[in-house]
């Protein structure tokens, strides 16, 4: 398979050099692990501008599912560090056309692009602004 930017092996991505990345912090990073330090400072800091995450957004319907095992997952890893689970949650309702919920399947799903080729840009930002916010559908 191909490597990306920094030339790693999907083989050199050990359990060691995830930790290192994730769970390392300031903790200066192990030697002898198949990943040079630099590329896996690199990746801590990325990893570190993009965490916490400030906002989680859904659909109503993944609240039980998709959002709860977010939580879970980010309690788990992080344990002793709470500032790295997600700030806040969002989830919305549902959008309908013609009476049923949209949805790909159904072909009645537009994709920001689709809409505005379809029904222009300006259409778009106002049916988006008054769209409104909330769990109702």
């Amino acid at each position: 398979s191909a490597t990306g930017p920094l030339n790693i092996k999907a083989e050199d991505m050990t359990d060691e050099v995830w930790d290192a990345i994730f769970l390392g912090g300031k903790k200066s990073i192990p030697e002898n692990l198949p990943v040079a330090a630099e590329h896996i400072a690199q990746m801590r800091k990325e990893f570190e501008y993009w965490y916490p995450m400030d906002l989680r957004v859904s659909g109503k319907d993944l609240i039980g599912n998709h959002l709860i095992m977010s939580l879970y997952n980010h309690a788990a890893v992080w344990r002793d560090q709470p500032e790295k689970w997600p700030r806040s949650f969002y989830t919305n309702g549902h959008m309908w056309v013609d009476g049923d919920k949209m949805s790909k399947s159904a072909g009645t799903f537009l994709t920001v692009e689709e809409a505005a080729e379809k029904y222009s840009v300006d259409a778009c930002r106002y049916a988006l602004a008054i769209a409104g916010d909330g769990m109702d559908d």
